[in-house]
């Protein structure tokens, strides 16, 4: 919906300023600010959830069997505590952020970009439940409860 919707703000802004001189307040900052931080964050826990991250397991496949749980195990461990992490920090950023009612002069006019922040957290938040869920539900195969083999 955050593409759809980026590309036509981006479209409107391009025909208002190509033949009516007059492009829309912002747009850049919308953009920016709201729509690629949703792109961003928000589809993480999805992927997370379907085994869809870029992998690079050239020395993982050779592992024994026992050796690759452990691993894949404390990779699991390591990758849900980092996101806890960036979770809690993103939190205190965005609760500073609205304390102090972030925003932007544009042209005169403040433009709030506080609640983009908040977009984070979420973003973060669900990828780090879907990272434990991933770590709790794994089986044996390597294989995350989603992902099928071909």
């Amino acid at each position: 919906m955050a593409l759809v919707l980026a590309t036509a703000h981006i479209f409107a802004d391009a025909i208002a300023t190509k033949f009516f001189r007059w492009p829309l307040f912002a747009t850049h900052q919308i953009v920016t600010g709201y729509y690629m931080v949703a792109l961003f964050f928000l589809p993480l826990a999805h992927a997370e959830l379907r085994g869809a991250h870029i992998t690079a397991d050239l020395l993982y496949s050779g592992l024994p069997d026992r050796l690759r749980t452990v691993v894949r195990t404390a990779n699991g461990i390591c990758l849900t505590g980092f996101l806890a992490v960036m979770t809690w920090q993103a939190w205190i950023k965005a609760a500073s952020q609205t304390s102090r009612g972030e925003q932007e002069m544009i042209s005169g006019t403040a433009f709030i970009l506080w609640p983009s922040r908040w977009l984070v957290v979420l973003g973060l938040a669900a990828m780090t439940l879907a990272a434990l869920l991933t770590l709790l539900t794994r089986k044996d195969n390597g294989a995350a409860p989603e992902e099928t083999t071909a």
